[in-house]
């Protein structure tokens, strides 16, 4: 049988809309200069997640990061104040995808360097998201 080139998911993918933040991570961060008012002090940059898995997760954002930048990534517990993070760790830019709604654009990542807490922490969010209707996946929880 030969290689039909698809690429096959191995984890479930959960269709999602909330808010996070990413910035390049510090390694990359010389290479990747904004210009003024895209991030601030900390490098932080708003960005809206659409989808989520085990192995990575899906974003959009105004700003463009090239395939094989790492980032870091933090999505806070909205519900919660004062609490820890739903979720922190690595990920590497797999697919970049200008969108056609509104000047933006889709990016792809894949989780990178997973330790033991941020694996507890992406099984948490699945678990979350596993006990979700699809109506309040599409929402913030």
């Amino acid at each position: 049988m030969t290689d039909s080139g698809l690429i096959v998911r191995r984890s479930v993918r959960f269709e999602i809309s909330l808010p996070a933040r990413i910035r390049v991570a510090p390694y990359h961060a010389e290479s990747m200069n904004f210009a003024k008012g895209v991030c601030g002090a900390d490098r932080w940059i708003d960005v809206d997640l659409i989808d989520f898995a085990a192995g990575g997760l899906g974003f959009i954002t105004h700003v463009y990061f090239p395939r094989n930048v790492d980032l870091e990534l933090e999505i806070p517990d909205f519900q919660q104040a004062n609490s820890p993070v739903l979720l922190n760790g690595l990920m590497r830019v797999q697919r970049v995808q200008m969108t056609d709604r509104r000047p933006a654009y889709q990016i792809g990542c894949s989780f990178i360097n997973l330790d033991d807490t941020t694996n507890q922490q992406i099984d948490a969010l699945i678990e979350r998201l596993s006990g979700m209707s699809d109506a309040e996946q599409g929402g913030q929880f």
